[in-house]
């Protein structure tokens, strides 16, 4: 027969165990919500998806949905590639200085975003100005021998139309050998001056393209205006810790101001 003595150390043990197993729940129950307030404000500082964005576009590619997710490819439109390579890789390493979590993490007053913005569209223009022919993507040797063969075949056709409407006899071989004559010792000023006209089309695409970088770091900075971002960091960390706290009574019937809510409860 269990005595009175050792009935209260029994009962004292199951209180201490069922204390320790509730102390346990609860520090799991911490540990759950801190990796997700830590998830929480990674996500919120993580720039590289507008970064990935930025690289794709500026490199002429689309994003489609393929069947398994949406995935960046090649743009069936010709021309898309407004900048060389070295002008991509110059690009975003402006976009990486500017777009990061250091930015979004200071706290900027409007003069101090306006004086930047300033004279970040300063020296990028100056940039482009000094450094355009490295800057804006000219076709290769391969493109340039296309648009030369498609010229020909152009001026050949023309010529042969012109002959019919005149009643002329037409030979096409003969055409082209002219053609081809009169090209003769020019190839290489013809595929010079190709170059020069495609890097002229891209360049007059200058302006768009800089309004699109501007936001782009516009956005950006303007996240960090009065120390905003931040602001709303330390205000997850704090909802974090004050709900820690509570008992997890309180935080299933809806926290310790749950009656102010539900004035009818007991």
């Amino acid at each position: 027969m269990v005595t009175q003595e050792e009935y209260a150390n029994i009962m004292d043990s199951s209180q201490l165990q069922q204390q320790l197993g509730m102390s346990n729940l609860q520090a799991q129950q911490q540990l759950l919500m801190q990796e997700q307030e830590r998830g929480l404000a990674e996500e919120q500082l993580d720039v590289e998806d507008i970064i990935d964005r930025i690289y794709n576009l500026l490199q002429g590619r689309e994003l489609k949905d393929l069947g398994q997710g949406k995935e960046w490819i090649e743009s069936s439109t010709k021309g898309m590639k407004v900048l060389s390579d070295w002008g991509i890789q110059r690009v975003m390493q402006i976009i990486r200085f500017h777009i990061n979590k250091n930015t979004l993490l200071s706290n900027f007053r409007e003069e101090q975003i306006n004086r930047l913005m300033y004279d970040f569209t300063t020296e990028l223009n100056d940039l482009v100005l000094l450094k355009y022919k490295q800057l804006f993507r000219e076709p290769t040797f391969e493109e340039c021998k296309k648009i030369v063969e498609n010229r020909l075949l152009e001026k050949q056709k023309i010529k042969m139309f012109s002959n019919e409407v005149l009643g002329l006899n037409s030979n096409e071989e003969q055409i082209k050998t002219d053609l081809l004559l009169e090209l003769e010792g020019r190839i290489e000023y013809e595929i010079g001056k190709i170059r020069d006209d495609e890097r002229k089309e891209k360049i007059k695409e200058y302006g768009l393209l800089l309004s699109e970088i501007e936001q782009s770091i516009y956005s950006t900075i303007n996240r960090a205006l009065g120390g905003k971002e931040r602001e709303t960091l330390r205000r997850h960390a704090q909802f974090s810790e004050i709900r820690a706290l509570q008992p997890e009574s309180m935080q299933k019937k809806g926290g310790m101001f749950s009656w102010l809510r539900n004035p009818t409860a007991t």
